[in-house]
């Protein structure tokens, strides 16, 4: 990605087990956290960049994660901590 055309941009993140974020070609996912009491995901993306569809795991402490997840983007916690959720990226293979 050329650095003088990326920003960060923030992107809605569903609580579901598996979730698909449009984000542009080539962006470099950053960070999940809260954000007035809902999950966002950050990413710097060239904003002009054609849209491609990247799947995420939304997985709680405890539950069962697939051998195929990828990366692991980060953890988020909702009510006070009382739930704890941790994101991984999926492969997607076109």
């Amino acid at each position: 990605m050329n650095s003088s055309s990326s920003a960060v941009w923030k992107y809605s993140l569903a609580i579901q087990d598996v979730v698909e974020i449009l984000l542009p070609e080539g962006a470099e996912v950053l960070c999940v956290a809260m954000q007035e009491g809902r999950p966002w995901l950050w990413a710097r993306v060239d904003p002009k960049g054609p849209l491609r569809p990247r799947r995420f795991r939304v997985a709680g402490t405890g539950h069962e994660l697939e051998p195929y997840v990828d990366r692991y983007i980060g953890t988020f916690q909702m009510l006070g901590g009382t739930l704890v959720f941790h994101v991984f990226e999926y492969p997607i293979h076109e």
